[in-house]
């Protein structure tokens, strides 16, 4: 079995065995929610994209269809339609192609997925929940790692922002995306009272109306 700890070094992850999935992350680590400094709000935790290692131009997971169609509609519809973004080889393979997500996080994602819950940390941090946050949303994944968002939340509850920050806007983000009505009120009414200017999504899933 993979651990945390052994990946980033490794282009080629397997989380099946045998698997029928090929699914490759382009420009994995792509930049992500940057803060615009100009708007004289510094961050508590500038978005930091550097690695001990430089990972590679792309990272393959070989995973199992059955578990992401069971996981995932949307890769459902990839795995059973005629998405661009997937193809099957001669041998019958499934081939499925995606780009600039965190590897760490499509990592925990699809170990989840695949019920390799053994290397799966109990705490992780803001910046690493709301990078998970995201390939929940896209991937409409709600219901699998509905388990181990609520841990990782809870863990992570006592922490909230009392400023207007970049920590803050990630906070909306995952309190929207994983549901959780008093984290998410809270953090809202602060950007409001706090922000000094337009509120900035930082390219994040969070509804317009809210943030206005």
């Amino acid at each position: 079995m993979l651990s945390l700890t052994s990946f980033g070094t490794s282009s080629v992850n397997t989380l099946a065995t045998p698997s029928d999935t090929i699914l490759t992350l382009n420009n994995p680590n792509a930049p992500f929610a940057v803060w615009d400094e100009a708007s004289g709000i510094k961050s508590e935790n500038p978005v930091s994209n550097d690695r001990a290692q430089s990972p590679p131009s792309s990272i393959t997971f070989h995973v199992s269809s059955q578990n992401l169609i069971q996981a995932s509609s949307v890769w459902r519809a990839a795995l059973t339609g005629n998405w661009k973004e997937s193809s099957v080889t001669a041998n019958g393979c499934h081939e499925i192609n995606t780009e600039d997500w965190d590897a760490e996080a499509m990592f925990l994602v699809l170990s989840i997925i695949h019920c390799r819950t053994r290397s799966i940390p109990r705490t992780v941090t803001l910046e690493m929940l709301c990078k998970i946050a995201i390939l929940v949303d896209y991937y409409k994944l709600h219901e699998a790692l509905h388990f181990f968002a609520s841990l990782w939340i809870d863990n992570l509850r006592s922490s909230l922002p009392t400023v207007y920050n970049r920590d803050l806007i990630l906070w909306i983000c995952v309190s929207w995306v994983f549901k959780d009505a008093a984290i998410f009120e809270i953090v809202t009414k602060r950007a409001i009272e706090h922000s000094p200017a337009r509120i900035q999504a930082l390219d994040l899933p969070i509804p317009e109306s809210y943030i206005m």
